[in-house]
């Protein structure tokens, strides 16, 4: 008889970066969120949700989010803005931005895999204009498969 796969149950949201990106300006890498632990539950995937307070992004508009891992479990890369960008190895996932004047966003990526350590995360405003003030922020929702059903 075959096994079935089956979701389990999700750890639990994790607020990767929130304050990081209040009035993050344009073409602006943001702060390193809060560590994010993931030796015990081993999640494989997340979920990311971007929420943005209003804003009027311009054409082309995106916001692209950067992982960081410390594979010692302590020291993260510390490269700069313009050498993040060039490194895609680190690119998590990107978000393309509505174009909807003064609106707030609410993006989500499924299934994003992420690493069994320690890492943190980045994000780069690539809006056409800076964050809102407050109220922006990026969460985690983190998951494994089950493959014993």
């Amino acid at each position: 008889m075959s096994n079935i796969s089956k979701w389990n149950v999700p750890s639990a949201v994790v607020t990767a970066l929130s304050t990081e990106l209040n009035a993050l300006g344009n073409n602006t890498m943001s702060a390193a969120g809060a560590a994010i632990a993931n030796q015990t539950n081993l999640d494989i995937y997340v979920d990311l949700e971007l929420n943005l307070a209003a804003l009027s992004p311009v054409a082309g508009a995106y916001v692209a989010v950067y992982l960081a891992e410390a594979i010692d479990g302590s020291t993260y890369p510390a490269p700069s803005a313009a050498d993040q960008r060039q490194q895609t190895d680190g690119l998590l996932c990107t978000f393309i931005l509505s174009l909807t004047a003064s609106t707030a966003q609410r993006l989500v990526k499924r299934q994003v895999v992420i690493p069994p350590g320690t890492f943190k995360l980045y994000a780069d405003n690539q809006a056409g204009v800076a964050f809102g003030g407050t109220g922006n922020t990026i969460k985690l929702l983190p998951y494994n498969v089950n493959l014993n059903g």
